[in-house]
């Protein structure tokens, strides 16, 4: 009985649990997926940024500069540090910052300290810039410097 018990419990929690999470995630092959668990790009371990279909749309230097594909201009900057600082708009400037890794994983959050992005360690640095610029992409928006 205790057994039945056991098992009935254990599956009500199974069922129970979300897997899917409110925010982007970076895995550790560098496959990028949106709020939705929708895949929408990649980052490669020498820092390149491609879409869904494979299409490079930027680079993430050694230095942290962001460098958009088509143009070759800088459009971001993502620093050591743990902070991406994007552009998108001519007067609009934010920040993301990631926290040390916990458990294999980054969280990436806004300067209102909400979650947009987990980023699997192997990816601290570029995993936040990566999932800003595939997200822009995804909605046909194109980033630029101020």
């Amino acid at each position: 009985m205790l057994a039945l018990f056991g098992i009935l419990l254990m599956t009500t929690f199974s069922f129970a649990q979300d897997y899917k999470h409110p925010y982007g995630l970076v895995s550790k092959e560098g496959k990028v997926t949106d709020s939705t668990g929708q895949h929408i790009g990649w980052i490669t371990n020498d820092g390149n940024i491609k879409d869904a279909a494979g299409t490079k749309i930027a680079h993430v230097g050694a230095d942290g500069k962001v460098v958009d594909a088509k143009t070759g201009k800088t459009i971001g900057h993502a620093p050591k540090n743990g902070t991406f600082i994007y552009h998108f708009d001519k007067n609009v400037t934010d920040t993301l910052t990631t926290s040390y890794p916990a458990n294999g994983t980054c969280e990436v959050k806004n300067s209102k300290g909400e979650i947009v992005v987990v980023v699997h360690e192997n990816y601290k640095q570029t995993g936040a810039c990566a999932y800003h610029c595939l997200a822009m992409h995804k909605k046909g928006k194109h980033m630029k410097m101020k």
